[in-house]
């Protein structure tokens, strides 16, 4: 299903594998070279600048296309022929990043990007442009379909967060009547999320989409919390109901959210120390901030720049205290960095491998030839 080279993705891994072995002196140069000549690799995937700047060109040459389509075609038309127009637009768009992908071998360049969000947002704007008083919740099922087409097919990362965002506003905008249950459908939501993409990740099919699949995971922690904050909980369900009294009144179910906002974040914690999970970890220690923002938005127990000091002093100093505890590793923690260049990236390598190994190869000539001898013995001929 995935619109590039399997086997280049996995001659692209081996060798990120390779340089990752040779950075720590596992190997050597010759080793290195002898891995990349290998296992050799096609795929076009320029440096961060010319990435940006490949994105912008043809963000720009798309532009410019599009509005010259639209000068010719647009004079004294209607809704139905400018989503005419997008929706023609948006395939001509993929026609060309599937040419750019299977023909000229592109990777994560930058245009293959700038023609999928042309393609998808074009799409999406033609369907709608045909019924302009859609229902959000069929926008959000059209935008959930068209980004998870492009996950699957081009491994985005993006539009995997852009699919997983859809389908919770789908659920949203679809629950608008049930307020009080919206923030449990979301948290199930984002705990099945969550639960789904750590059984795919381990799955040697899936092994193209783990690094993707990983930051889905962050996010769909992330909205996890955030469907059980009671900030956010609240402020939704005063600003949809429209009664400011209910910041006097307070929430129902309030002790609740305030449990969900102060736990949530401390067993993410919990279990990624306990299994060494670095996304329930650092997810963790990022909601430790929400946390604060809450209690402190409203219980105000100092002024805010006070309150801001004190707490970066406190984590300055837990930083610190921790790093010189992990100096040495203990219970397998280290403050040593992680030389894990592409760890949202990073495959089963030893998968990649052992397929390797059982693909059939071209005979090879019987090194034990023998004949043609001059001298005693079968075969010998005075040399080696």
């Amino acid at each position: 299903m995935i619109a590039y080279n399997k086997q280049q993705l996995d001659n692209r891994e081996i060798n990120l594998e390779a340089e990752k072995a040779f950075r720590k002196q596992l190997i050597t140069q010759e080793e290195l070279n002898s891995i990349k000549a290998a296992y050799p690799v096609e795929l076009y995937t320029p440096n961060m600048y010319l990435r940006i700047g490949l994105f912008i060109l043809s963000l720009i040459i798309g532009i410019f296309s599009y509005g010259f389509l639209c000068l010719i075609m647009l004079s004294g038309a209607n809704e139905n022929v400018f989503g005419g127009i997008n929706i023609f637009f948006a395939i001509a768009s993929y026609i060309v990043l599937e040419l750019l992908v299977k023909d000229k071998k592109h990777y994560k360049s930058g245009a293959d990007a700038a023609l999928m969000w042309m393609s998808g947002a074009a799409l999406i704007a033609g369907v709608v442009a045909f019924d302009t008083h859609m229902d959000p919740v069929a926008i959000g099922i059209i935008v959930f379909i068209v980004s998870m087409w492009f996950f699957i097919r081009f491994a985005d990362q993006v539009m995997g967060w852009v699919a997983q965002l859809a389908l919770l506003f789908t659920l949203l905008t679809g629950l608008m009547s049930w307020l009080l249950v919206v923030p449990f459908v979301i948290i199930g939501a984002s705990f099945g999320m969550y639960w789904l993409l750590r059984s795919l990740v381990i799955l040697e099919e899936c092994r193209y989409y783990k690094g993707v699949m990983k930051g889905m995971q962050a996010l769909a922690l992330l909205t996890l919390y955030a469907g059980g904050n009671y900030f956010l909980v609240r402020d939704t369900y005063e600003s949809w109901n429209n009664i400011p009294g209910m910041y006097v009144k307070g929430l129902p179910m309030g002790w609740l959210f305030w449990a969900l906002t102060v736990l949530v974040p401390l067993i993410y914690l919990f279990f990624g120390l306990k299994n060494k999970d670095q996304i329930l970890v650092r997810v963790g220690l990022v909601l430790v901030a929400a946390i604060v923002f809450t209690v402190r938005y409203y219980h105000s127990v100092a002024p805010l720049e006070v309150a801001m000091t004190v707490g970066g002093l406190i984590m300055i100093l837990f930083a610190y205290s921790i790093i010189k505890y992990l100096k040495a590793p203990k219970h397998g923690f280290t403050s040593e960095e992680d030389d894990e260049k592409g760890t949202l990236e990073a495959l089963q390598i030893e998968s990649i491998l052992i397929s390797q190994s059982f693909k059939t190869g071209a005979p090879g000539k019987d090194r034990f030839d023998f004949g043609g001898g001059t001298g005693s013995g079968g075969g010998a001929s005075g040399q080696y």
